[in-house]
């Protein structure tokens, strides 16, 4: 059914709209006259209740023919007891099945759009949260075996049948419609994180005329490979429909056409005719660089809303026509240029990389790496979980590149002798896409004060809190904050006296200026 609206609403065909409409009838006739605990009942069956996007594609046949037989439909596929949970901000999705329910959500939003029930937007918005963050791994996919875990539960499911790639094509729709209400550049945030490190990554990079070369789960375990084909899988059909894609988030527009968000940083171009632009993107995404936006043609009062990453806190810049900006580009906001655009203005956006790490909500020691938006991966096959430790290799600067070393391979690194590679390459390599870290002793440099570095309950270490506040201009800043550190553990009951005082030695004896 939705590729006949899309034939309809797309390339103008009208037999395709008679078509669904028919179908829309049937569906209603089929559903219309059940009582609604049937209804439940079929809803709430593991993968027999798996409807996808019938709720939604039902509200956009009611959009196009204004009969009330197909919002009525639309109504039959209320999933009511997630519905309201979720409407009431109460978490129930631990054991049910992520991609049965994901799509479900957003034709709530469509109902929503067509009803104006605030109960619709209320489940949309909340399950988003409990689903982006508290259960999403790095790659940002979701779910072990196909099932939401428990909230927050991310090392302890690490394995190798993780996210699903439907639910994150599904999660990047949701997070699209939500966008439309509510333009939250978290959820852009978001939308880049799984396009980038799961949909992208989700393709072999090898050409195929027999197998769409694409994967079903994408294990996060240690010493995992990705299992490219999935023929005649779900995750095969929505898998090839992914990659014709990479363009339809890059840009929105507000509904009065006087702003014009730039979403995502992709080479591209775009042609707005109902002003009269057309503006190119240059980029060399998912490699590091200047993004431009040239107005090629057209211009007049716009206000360009462009989005700084949150991952973006080594100095975003922006300059226009070669003049910087004076507004800070603060990370995860958009930043607003409304001025009077004139054919050949260029916007000039640096976000610049740099190494990061995200802890397991879990387990704050498994942990995975970043380089800017992209996730980077251990190649071993081992299959237990790597130890690093970075703390030791710190500099003043207090900055992973001391201990993260690039090779001659653009977004390749090493680090305890292992390579880390950017995910979003397609290849059969195992792979370690979480690490144990262990900073077992409260070292600065090649001074050991010999005093364990121990954890406070929010999981942080003396080290973690310590090098949060680099970079330290001089070794006198370095030892005021050791000091500072030191005499608040101290307090805690986290260090002895003596310990504090083999901490702060050990401080005034480290030279970490190179």
């Amino acid at each position: 059914m939705r590729g006949l609206l899309d034939a309809h609403t797309l390339a103008g065909n009208p037999q395709a709209l008679t078509i669904a409409a028919k179908m829309g009838d049937w569906v209603h006739s089929r559903l219309g006259h059940l009582p609604k605990a049937q209804l439940e009942r079929m809803w709430s069956i593991y993968i027999a209740g798996e409807y996808g996007g019938m709720n939604e594609v039902m509200t956009d046949l009611y959009a196009l023919t204004g009969r009330e037989e197909h919002l009525a439909a639309a109504r039959c596929f209320d999933n009511t007891t997630l519905l309201r949970a979720c409407a009431e901000d109460r978490d129930i999705l631990e054991g049910r099945h992520a991609n049965q329910h994901v799509p479900q959500f957003t034709g709530y939003l469509r109902l929503f759009d067509h009803t104006g029930e605030a109960q619709y937007a209320a489940a949309a918005r909340n399950f988003w949260g409990m689903v982006a963050g508290p259960r999403t791994y790095a790659l940002g996919g979701t779910g072990q075996g196909e099932m939401f875990r428990a909230r927050g539960a991310i090392a302890a499911t690490l394995d190798d049948k993780n996210a699903e790639t439907c639910a994150t094509y599904n999660m990047l729709k949701l997070s699209r419609q939500l966008f439309f209400h509510d333009p939250d550049p978290a959820y852009m945030d978001y939308y880049e994180r799984g396009l980038t490190n799961h949909i992208l990554a989700s393709r072999r990079d090898a050409p195929s005329t027999d197998s769409p070369e694409v994967t079903y789960f994408v294990g996060m375990g240690p010493g995992v490979h990705r299992q490219f084909g999935n023929t005649g899988t779900c995750c095969g059909g929505t898998g090839m429909e992914n990659h014709t894609k990479y363009q339809d988030s890059v840009y929105f527009r507000s509904a009065d056409g006087n702003a014009l968000y730039v979403n995502l940083y992709l080479a591209s171009t775009l042609r707005w005719p109902e002003r009269g632009l057309v503006i190119e993107q240059t980029s060399d995404y998912p490699a590091e660089g200047v993004r431009t936006l040239t107005f090629r043609e057209g211009g007049g009062r716009l206000a360009l809303k462009l989005r700084i990453p949150s991952w973006a806190t080594a100095g975003a810049t922006v300059s226009v026509n070669g003049a910087p900006h004076p507004a800070e580009a603060e990370p995860g906001t958009y930043l607003t240029l409304n001025r009077n655009w004139r054919r050949g203005d260029r916007v000039r956006i640096s976000t610049p990389y740099r190494l990061r790490i995200e802890r397991a909500l879990d387990d704050p020691a498994v942990q995975s790496l970043f380089y800017g938006p992209l996730l980077l991966t251990a190649q071993s096959p081992e299959q237990r979980f790597r130890t690093f430790s970075f703390y030791k290799d710190f500099t003043l600067r207090g900055d992973l590149a001391d201990a993260i070393k690039p090779t001659n391979r653009p977004l390749h690194f090493t680090t305890h002798n292992l390579t880390l590679a950017p995910f979003h390459i397609g290849d059969d390599a195992p792979y370690h896409a979480y690490f144990t870290r262990s900073e077992p002793v409260i070292v600065f440099g090649t001074s050991d004060s010999g005093v364990p570095n121990r954890t406070r309950d929010d999981g942080r270490t003396f080290l973690d809190v310590l090098w949060q506040q680099a970079p330290f201009p001089y070794a006198a800043h370095f030892v005021r904050a050791v000091r500072s550190l030191a005499r608040r553990w101290l307090s805690e009951n986290l260090f002895t006296r003596s310990e504090h005082d083999r901490v702060i030695a050990a401080a005034n004896r480290a030279d970490l200026r190179r």
